[in-house]
């Protein structure tokens, strides 16, 4: 045996079956040598109904072998012994590099194998590759077959299989390993030996497919990494956390290199974490340090960290991987005692391995045997908010059958309200969703469910998809997880919207963890950095990742009401501290060159550095100093001055040169403009198109945007392709228009005024409307009329009330302001929005026609070829984001190479421009 840990020795003691009056049990430890004085330690002497071993290629072969569809060598030299087999002579097979299941058979003849007892099959595995081996035994029409994870390679492992279930079939005869099976490829060489029966050790006991190791009876799990260092031995502590017989014991790898030291479960293939994705394990640890629970091998890797500071003591800890269920991960890995070195003599003991469901939470309400719950109309007002009563369930089906439920008939209110009142508070620390099932009426329509307590209000909305159906509908409370006095539940069914009468049925009150991925639908907005919600925009974190975590807002005010925020730990004696960002590509700076930040302090006037860096072009440095504490100060620094760069790295440094250390929260990290000046929406390039125009009281169009379609009139003063569309809905209400939230503010620049070029088939008027959400500076709004019928013309507004230094970041625009809808939808197109001095690039009659670029090989899985560039100053290529990619100067020449080879494969879009700045060729490449 191995020295230093325990390890299970078997002694076949079978040739003596036949003797009796055996009375001594005698052992002898390093046998035959006079001068070893060493000291061993023993337990669990176990005797059992001995085993059978059908294959051990000792004095050759004992079944006979062979390879249908690879090529079998019989017994050869064991390649390379060890602790699990040190054996001189082992089996080889080469599979067929043809067949997916490649077959190598021992056909038993007419000599069943016998499974009433020894039913559990043993055999260890050499191969220089992790893979998997299947091993089935068959005959007489009966089969039973499973598989195993190899998951260490160049190193013998034995492998066992459970046949118990099949413990009554007597025809098998027939014994087949399939090594890589499914994989049609496989060439590979592999090594067997050893292949034994043996009683099952815990008969009667199922499988549990929730735990993957308990060291007893639950054992299925292979392992990889410093699988040497993880043993079965007695629980050296047991207790009412954890009263369990046997444990693994981790001997903690000690000496350089040893910061990572880890086991880990390889599935060869990928996980199923649709349902099990909770990976939990209990620990036993001597001194403090950090735990790390591990998925890899898939789209990214994801790690949870622990602090362990519960010692000597068995403690649960649990990593939620549902937010990596369909990445492809193959491997669990289990780091214990991360990033500091193991020391001599340092063990941890483990145990109950898992990979479960989520825990589920029992029910608020179900209705059934009485009301858990306060339930009635909002305050008890039947007159306002309706009537509820529990009854029978109407319309059982397959979400929830239950006998009873409880239906709500809403009252005259437009908001009428169900109110449900708790005698305790809810706990929202680990379940923070809250899940109801619910039966709309045939129209359906949306469920708004308020938290309610003395702190306040919370809200969450669910749309019904299966109208006057049961279904289940979702509610997530998650960013409020640290509010302990939600007492009552409130339910609106279509706020906002009158309908007495209207009766709706729910049941199934319960709580979760969350499953509702909150960025499911969610765009990336390649301007936007970080929001630590769903605008996660860039390709790692390669410096300080261990110092920032995305944590709940704990500083909700107006100029910061993000849920979600950065919570950054400084750590003291570092002077340059910080985090380091990594982009895909470095950030184009010509138009979105202003950096900014918000960041929240206890402390104030706290220098910081932002710094571009990791490109040829060199580093850019900019200073600056947090002024205000306890309040989310906002940063702006401008890299206007460094456009070029190829710097592809941001580096922010918190308290930069001095080892204070301390804590930070830091939010919304993006990339902004300088100021809207000058041609701000031609709807020609990505950079210079509003797309986020949202309508409003504009009937069956509210909340939608606004669309950018072909020019329909391209004459006169406007011949460009690509204009904006206007439309008041033919059901419009008074002051209906459309909005756009700007991502920097507008800047006249000395000229207080606006133009656009307006085609509207009537005489009206245009109203065009500067201001900021919630009116901090008095909105400003100028009406013109037009003065043309179906021709394009230019209008100019005057923002002469503008105040120097007033900052508006929302534009507004109304057709014929005051009118309300005819009964038909009513279009007005414009373009070419310029605020303050310039004008947008394709103006007049004298426009260039935009050809298409003639590019060859396209597809390509690397460089295009740009002939027809007559008076083509320079391409700019775009991604399907908008995002500039490569901009590149022809210098007169006849033809232009596009390089795209370290871009990920996908459609691009080249446009060239002439030294007047103006569109005259595009086109679309597809980069393999």
């Amino acid at each position: 045996p191995a020295a230093g840990k325990w390890v299970d020795l078997t002694f076949d003691m079978s040739a003596g079956a036949a003797k009796t009056g055996l009375t001594k049990i005698i052992i002898f430890f390093d046998p035959g040598v006079d001068a070893s004085s060493n000291t061993y330690y023993f337990d669990d002497l176990v005797a059992y109904k001995a085993g059978v071993c059908y294959e051990t290629f000792e004095g050759g072969q004992q079944l006979p072998w062979a390879g249908l569809d690879g090529e079998y060598a019989g017994a050869v030299a064991n390649p390379k012994t060890n602790s699990i087999n040190s054996s001189a002579t082992v089996g080889k097979y080469t599979k067929s590099n043809t067949h997916a299941y490649s077959l190598l058979l021992a056909d038993n003849g007419t000599t069943p194998f016998d499974l009433s007892v020894n039913n559990q099959f043993k055999m260890k595995v050499y191969t220089d590759a992790p893979t998997q081996v299947l091993l089935k035994l068959e005959g007489g029409g009966k089969n039973i077959e499973k598989i195993q994870n190899i998951a260490v390679a160049g190193a013998w492992q034995e492998y066992t299989f459970d046949f118990s279930e099949a413990a009554s079939f007597t025809t098998l005869t027939k014994l087949i390993i399939f090594f890589d099976p499914g994989v049609e490829t496989s060439g590979d060489t592999y090594y067997f030996d050893d292949i034994c029966a043996v009683p099952n050790p815990c008969p009667g006991v199922a499988a549990n497919p929730d735990i993957l190791d308990d060291f007893e009876c639950q054992r299925h799990a292979t392992y990889a990494g410093d699988w040497t260092a993880l043993s079965v031995v007695n629980n050296p502590a047991p207790s009412g956390d954890n009263n369990s017989p046997k444990v693994g014991r981790w001997d903690d790898p000690s000496g350089p290199g040893t910061e990572f030291s880890n086991f880990q479960i390889d599935y060869q293939n990928p996980i199923d974490l649709s349902v099990r994705n909770q990976f939990s394990l209990k620990l036993w640890a001597p001194k403090a340090g950090r735990l790390l629970l591990k998925i890899e091998g898939g789209v990214s890797a994801k790690e949870i960290e622990f602090q362990v500071t519960e010692l000597n003591q068995w403690v649960e800890y649990t990593a939620d991987f549902s937010g990596e269920a369909g990445e492809g991960h193959k491997k669990l890995v289990v780091f214990i005692n991360a990033f500091v070195p193991g020391e001599p003599g340092d063990v941890y003991y483990v145990d109950d391995i898992k990979l479960a469901p989520s825990p589920v939470a029992p029910p608020l309400e179900d209705f059934e045997g009485g009301l858990h719950l306060g339930w009635q109309p909002l305050d008890g007002n039947e007159a306002v908010h309706g009537t509820f009563a529990v009854g029978n369930n109407s319309n059982p089906n397959g979400v929830n059958g239950s006998a009873t439920a409880g239906c709500y008939t809403k009252g005259p209110s437009a908001f009428s309200t169900l109110q449900a009142i708790s005698l305790t508070n809810f706990d929202l620390t680990k379940f923070s969703q809250f899940n109801l099932d619910v039966l709309s009426p045939a129209s359906g329509g949306k469920v708004t469910m308020v938290l309610s307590g003395p702190s306040g209000n919370q809200q969450a909305d669910a749309t019904v998809t299966t109208p006057a159906q049961w279904e289940t509908l979702k509610f997530d409370f998650s960013a409020f997880s640290a509010v302990t006095d939600f007492n009552e539940v409130r339910l609106l069914f279509n706020g906002g919207t009158a309908a007495p009468g209207q009766s709706w049925c729910i049941d199934n009150l319960r709580q979760s963890e969350t499953t509702i991925d909150p960025c499911a639908d969610v765009v990336p907005k390649p301007q936007i950095i970080d929001d630590y919600e769903c605008q996660r925009n860039y390709v790692t974190i390669f410096y300080g990742a261990d110092d920032i975590k995305p944590v709940n807002n704990p500083y909700l005010l107006p100029a910061n009401g993000s849920l979600k925020v950065g919570k950054y730990t400084d750590p003291a004696g570092q002077p340059y501290a910080g985090i380091g960002i990594e982009f895909a590509q470095a950030p184009d700076l010509t138009i979105y060159n202003q950096l900014q930040c918000q960041v929240y302090a206890a402390k104030a006037n706290v220098p910081f550095l932002f710094k571009l860096e990791g490109g040829t072009t060199g580093a850019v440095e900019i200073f600056d100093t947090l002024k205000t504490a306890n309040t989310w100060y906002q940063f702006n620094v401008d890299f206007s001055g460094k456009v070029g760069t190829d710097n592809k790295k941001l580096v922010i440094f918190f308290d930069v040169a001095t080892d204070n250390g301390g804590t930070y929260y830091i939010d919304n990290i993006k990339w902004s403009r300088k100021g809207y000046n000058g041609c701000i929406d031609d709807h020609e390039t990505p950079l210079s198109t509003i797309t986020n125009f949202t309508y409003f009281n504009n009937g069956a169009l509210a909340g939608t945007n606004a669309e950018v379609v072909d020019n329909p009139l391209k004459a006169g003063i406007n011949t460009s392709n690509k204009v904006g569309k206007l439309v008041q809905a033919a059901d419009a209400t008074i002051y209906a228009g459309m909005y756009a939230d700007l991502d920097a503010n507008i800047d006249f620049g000395g000229k207080k005024q606006m133009k656009g070029k307006f085609l509207m088939d009537h005489l009206g008027t245009v109203t065009m409307k500067i201001e900021v959400f919630g009116n901090p500076v008095p909105p400003i709004e100028v009406t013109m009329p037009n003065t043309k019928v179906n021709e394009w013309e230019e209008i100019t507004f005057d923002f002469k009330a503008y105040v120097d230094g007033d900052k508006y970041n929302r534009l507004t625009m109304f057709p014929d302001i005051t009118s309300v809808g005819t009964g038909t939808a009513r279009v007005t197109y414009f373009d070419d929005l310029v605020i303050g001095e310039g004008q947008c690039g394709i103006v007049g009659t004298n426009a260039p026609n935009i050809e298409q670029l003639s590019v060859s090989p396209n597809p390509s899985y690397d460089v295009f070829r740009v002939k027809n560039i007559s008076n083509v100053d320079r391409f700019e290529v775009y991604n399907l984001l908008g995002v500039r990619v490569a901009s590149i100067n022809t210098n007169g020449s006849h033809q232009v190479e596009i390089d795209l080879a370290r871009f990920p494969a996908g459609m691009y879009t080249v446009s060239g421009f002439n030294e007047l700045n103006q569109l005259i060729g595009n086109a679309k490449l597809v980069k393999q």
